[in-house]
């Protein structure tokens, strides 16, 4: 294999970060940094200021770019639920701006990470990739659109896709200030206030994936540039938010209070995903237990 030309938009975030830290394992990875911060927390890899009113600049930087991972995100359902053309202006159009510009490059592929959680709406059937998608959040509606332009470039422009919709992450080094990542949030909670607060009953259901299995798939992208697929990037976890507190406390320990707070109405009462076709296609692959993860997260953020 040849040297390959990675970029990450989005490279400060959660999964950035860590898609870094596992791309810098292959040596034959060419890897430079974007996002929309002045400063880059990742040491020793090339970064830039992605400025989209620039673009014979930003032609340049990706002008020897094979694939770009696009990871960058400017909502969560619970924040584009007032501020639906917020969303459109931060999320969508920057978004729609980049592939014309990269269009033109000589990038062959773009990876780009959706949301398993908010593009198909509620339901308590397994959904397959192929299953009817109804989103009620501005967040869910601006990610499905996202998939439905990769699809115009690739026919127009011939540019490859991976579209990875992930379930709800957790792990490791995720900020949770702007209301992501249940597990995490939890965790932490517990540690400072020893109480947890959950929305609603606590009967909603979600799929948790460990960071370290997300960076693992994505990075099986830069394998074969010419394909495009699309995947549920889920585990086979599936719990309520009391089933989950209940596995807390068996890992944990700790005594904690649980607060019942009002229902939020951008929150997916349930989801559950079929992942059959990940695991078809990486068959090798092994989702690190949900247990094994939440100890590893506690670990780091005592």
């Amino acid at each position: 294999m040849s040297a390959i030309g990675v970029a990450i938009v989005g490279a400060n975030g959660f999964i950035g970060n860590h898609l870094c830290n596992k791309l810098k394992e292959n040596s034959l990875v060419n890897l430079k940094m974007f996002g929309r911060s002045k400063q880059q927390k990742s040491n020793n890899t090339p970064y830039y200021n992605l400025d989209l009113s620039n673009p014979k600049q930003i032609q340049e930087w990706f002008s020897d770019i094979d694939i770009v991972y696009y990871l960058a995100s400017d909502s969560i359902p619970a924040s584009s639920w007032d501020s639906p053309i917020q969303d459109i202006e931060n999320n969508l159009i920057p978004f729609i701006k980049l592939l014309d510009i990269i269009s033109l490059c000589s990038v062959k592929k773009v990876v780009f990470t959706s949301s398993a959680g908010t593009i198909y709406g509620s339901s308590s059937t397994p959904l397959s990739e192929d299953s009817n998608k109804t989103p009620f959040s501005p967040h869910g509606i601006s990610k499905l659109t996202m998939e439905h332009y990769l699809n115009y470039y690739k026919t127009r422009y011939n540019l490859a896709f991976d579209i990875f919709r992930i379930s709800n992450v957790y792990g490791e080094g995720q900020d949770t200030s702007k209301g992501l990542g249940v597990i995490n949030t939890f965790i932490e909670s517990i540690n400072n206030t020893n109480e947890v607060n959950i929305y609603g009953s606590g009967e909603n259901i979600r799929n948790y994936i460990y960071i370290n299995d997300v960076v693992e798939i994505l990075s099986y992208s830069i394998l074969n540039l010419n394909s495009s697929n699309t995947y549920n990037l889920s585990s086979n976890d599936s719990l309520s938010i009391n089933e989950l507190v209940t596995l807390l406390k068996e890992i944990i320990k700790e005594d904690f209070v649980i607060n019942y707070k009002e229902t939020r109405g951008s929150d997916n009462p349930i989801i559950k995903l079929d992942n059959s076709r990940i695991q078809t296609a990486f068959p090798n692959f092994r989702f690190t237990p949900l247990s094994i993860g939440i100890q590893n997260t506690y670990k780091f953020i005592k």
